[in-house]
């Protein structure tokens, strides 16, 4: 299974494009007045989703309560591109080695690296805290998702592709000692994450599976304006969960 679109909840399009365009130095692949998306390599695209407009689509199953910590990691081209970013952007602070941390206008974090030597730039890790890691690794593995490597009752990674996707038990997931920047989004803010699926008739599937189990979800599978037939679900914890196929071409 793969995890495609790491998609933050913003409250102004405009302000998160020029961020993420201008001032981390993100690919651009496409813009409207509710949405945008980045391509970061060859890991998951980041997103962004206005807020009313995911509110309306997800539907009662919007989360209501404030989103629990998370950490995104992004690999940039080179310990150089890095620097570069932490000098541009107000309030960058620098991390131990070639690492920096940035906060966007919605107080949503994200942790820049140099790239490992075997990979390339790109989305490298998600890191979720959650209030019951058994509960939600049951979960993704019936969405699709491998463990990987160790586990334990306080964490479990899983293969998202070309990004490790983490669960972390909430109690875990502590503010970093003072003087040293917090790596993980404590703003409240939320974020969803999409999955693509390879047909119509699999989101159909996955859907009932997930139905069943009482997960909430937006409503049957649908086909939208932008082509895909797609449902969202909420888990336990306000993780905002999109099973997708693209079946037409955008109206």
């Amino acid at each position: 299974m793969r995890l495609d679109d790491v998609c933050i909840v913003n409250s102004d399009v405009t302000a998160s494009d020029d961020f993420y365009r201008e001032g981390v130095g993100l690919e651009r692949r496409m813009r409207n007045v509710r949405f945008a998306d980045f391509l970061p390599g060859s890991g998951p695209r980041l997103a962004m989703w206005l807020r009313p407009s995911i509110a309306e689509t997800v539907g009662p199953s919007y989360p209501a309560a404030p989103g629990l910590p998370f950490r995104v990691t992004l690999a940039l081209p080179d310990a150089a591109a890095v620097e570069a970013v932490a000098g541009r952007i107000p309030g960058a602070a620098r991390l131990p080695g070639t690492g920096a941390v940035v906060t966007d206008p919605d107080g949503f974090v994200t942790v820049l690296t140099a790239p490992a030597a075997s990979t390339g730039p790109g989305i490298t890790a998600v890191e979720l805290a959650v209030s019951d890691v058994g509960r939600t690794a049951d979960f993704l593995e019936r969405m699709g998702f491998v463990r990987r490597g160790y586990a334990s009752d306080a964490r479990v990674d899983f293969d998202g592709g070309d990004v490790t996707l983490t669960v972390l038990a909430a109690s875990s997931v502590t503010p970093e000692a003072v003087g040293e920047p917090d790596t993980f989004t404590r703003s409240g803010g939320h974020v969803m994450l999409a999955v693509e699926l390879d047909s119509g008739e699999r989101v159909d599937e996955l859907h009932a599976a997930l139905k069943a189990r009482g997960l909430v979800d937006s409503g049957p599978p649908a086909v939208y304006e932008w082509g895909a037939r797609s449902s969202y679900f909420v888990d336990p914890d306000g993780y905002i969960w999109e099973i997708y196929a693209w079946i037409e071409t955008p109206r």
